[in-house]
This record gives structure tokens, C-alpha cells and sequence, in this order.
């Protein structure tokens, strides 16, 4: 930085000495010694000044490259950080994904030996059970047991139901409708009480339907609770009930492959349907 500096004074300096000459003419008289001696002293002021921003000028150069390392340390840090969480959440699923076809195969063996036995997954850590993409549900009332197809993509189950009346009772909403026996021509009356009401929008039409949502006992292999199910008429379906993420959730593993692997339980023997 110090030769272009010099080279810049030594230039100056030629400038101002040619600027002078020249005007040393008829009339006019040389440059004095005084004015050399300001001149130099001007140019050793601009010199010492020049040298000073060059100097700080490499230091905050020098800052800036050793901040760039840091920062180019820390970048590689954290590539190697995450690389490293990849590769062990890739090897906690291959582990997860061996242990659960080893889980199913033993399933399917046992299954066949013993048709009442409730699938688990217990030998990959979770109290969720194993179902397939179809399965049989006990629905109460009518407490008969109906084929359920499993949709992850649904949130809430929906249940076929015919004749739809709503009416009010105590004040409250209510609703009434029928539901048609799998295997028999007998459809049972229902009257339940309406915990909201759902809009849906149809894939073939642009309008809004408004279905009543009701809460009904249900039962898939040895799991019974009370859940919400939406009303509809499913006489285009094939299925007359349809499982959802309301009943999924934090229960149930679906594997999409298989059918009917939570079979259900010999009903009680004190008349409970």
C-alpha cells in the first residue's frame, strides 16, 4: 500500500513544481523556499494521513476475513450437525421399518393359529394397534357390526343413514333417521341428539351440504369408545361406514395393505349388542 502512496506524492509533487515553472515568466518571479518548504510540509500531512487510512484500512480488512473463517467454520459446524441428525433419523426409521415387517409377519402367523388375538405394536414402542384399509366396526345402537373402510384422509367418520328428520326436543336439536342391517332387509330407527352440524363441499357440485353430526358407540377389535360420526346417505358407497382421524388418532396404525387384521370379540354374555 506504502509505492502507490509515494508514487501519488512523487506526482504531486511534479505537478506542482511544473504548475510553478510555468508561471515564472516576463514579471513573475520563482518559487520562494518558504513556499517548497510548505508545500513538502503539506505533503508530508496528506502522506502521514494517507498512511493512516491505509493501516486502518488493513485492520478492518484483516477483521473482516478472520469474521469470514469464523463464519465459514460455523456453516461447516452446522452441515456437519445436521448431516449427522439425517443419518441417525434415517437409521431410526430403516430399525423402525425392519422391526415392523417382522411384527407383521409374525402377526399373520399368529392370526392363523389363533383368530382372537388383538393385533399390538409393542415390539416398536406405541400402544397404537394395527388395522387394515377395511375392518369391522360394532356401531351402538343398533349394535350390529357393519365393514368400515379406513380413510386417513377424512377428519371426521361418517355413518350411512336414511331418512334424515330433524326435531327439537327439551329444547334442544335432534335428529332421526334410519340405518339400513348389512345383511337383512330390517332397518333400525335412531334418535340422537346433534352435536354440530358440518359443511361439505362436493367434488361433483359447487353447493355447500349441511350434515347433522351425532355420537355413537363404536367398537374395532377390542378398542370401544364414543366418537362422532357425520350422517349421510352412502347408498352410492360401498361401504356403509366410513373411520376417520377423529377415531385414527393416537389409536390406530392403518396399514393400507391389508384387510380385517383387528377382528372383534364374542359379544358379552349379559345381552349387550
Amino acid at each position: 500500500m506504502k509505492h502507490p502512496i509515494k508514487f501519488f506524492i512523487f506526482s504531486l509533487i511534479t505537478l506542482l513544481l511544473i504548475w510553478f515553472t510555468a508561471g515564472c515568466g516576463v514579471g513573475n518571479h520563482f518559487i520562494s523556499k518558504r513556499d517548497l518548504d510548505r508545500v513538502n510540509n503539506r505533503l508530508a500531512v496528506i502522506e502521514h494521513k494517507l498512511e493512516d487510512q491505509s493501516a486502518q484500512t488493513d485492520l478492518l480488512l484483516g477483521q473482516y476475513q478472520e469474521h469470514e473463517q469464523l463464519v465459514v467454520q460455523a456453516m461447516d459446524q452446522n452441515t456437519q450437525s445436521f448431516q449427522a441428525i439425517q443419518d441417525q433419523i434415517e437409521q431410526a426409521h430403516n430399525q423402525t421399518v425392519k422391526k415392523l415387517s417382522v411384527f407383521q409377519r409374525n402377526m399373520r402367523s399368529e392370526q392363523q393359529s389363533d383368530p382372537d388375538i388383538q393385533p399390538a405394536l409393542e415390539n416398536i414402542g406405541t400402544d397404537k394397534f394395527l388395522i387394515g384399509r377395511i375392518e369391522e366396526i360394532r356401531l351402538t345402537p343398533p349394535g350390529r357390526i357393519f365393514h368400515a373402510r379406513i380413510d386417513t384422509g377424512a377428519n371426521t367418520s361418517s355413518l350411512d343413514a336414511r331418512n334424515i328428520e330433524a326435531f327439537e326436543r327439551d329444547g334442544n336439536s335432534w335428529v332421526r333417521f334410519e340405518i339400513q342391517d348389512p345383511k337383512e332387509e330390517t332397518r333400525y330407527t335412531v334418535e340422537k341428539p346433534v352435536v354440530r352440524h358440518v359443511l361439505i363441499i362436493q367434488a361433483s357440485s359447487e353447493e355447500k351440504d349441511r350434515r347433522p353430526v351425532i355420537e355413537l358407540q363404536f367398537q374395532i377389535g377390542r378398542v370401544k369408545r364414543i366418537e362422532e360420526f357425520t350422517l349421510e346417505d352412502r347408498t352410492h358407497m360401498d361401504y356403509q361406514v366410513l373411520i376417520g382421524r377423529n377415531i385414527l388418532r393416537d389409536l390406530m396404525v392403518v396399514d393400507v395393505a391389508q384387510k380385517f387384521l383387528a377382528p372383534l370379540p364374542p359379544e358379552k354374555s349379559n345381552g349387550e349388542k
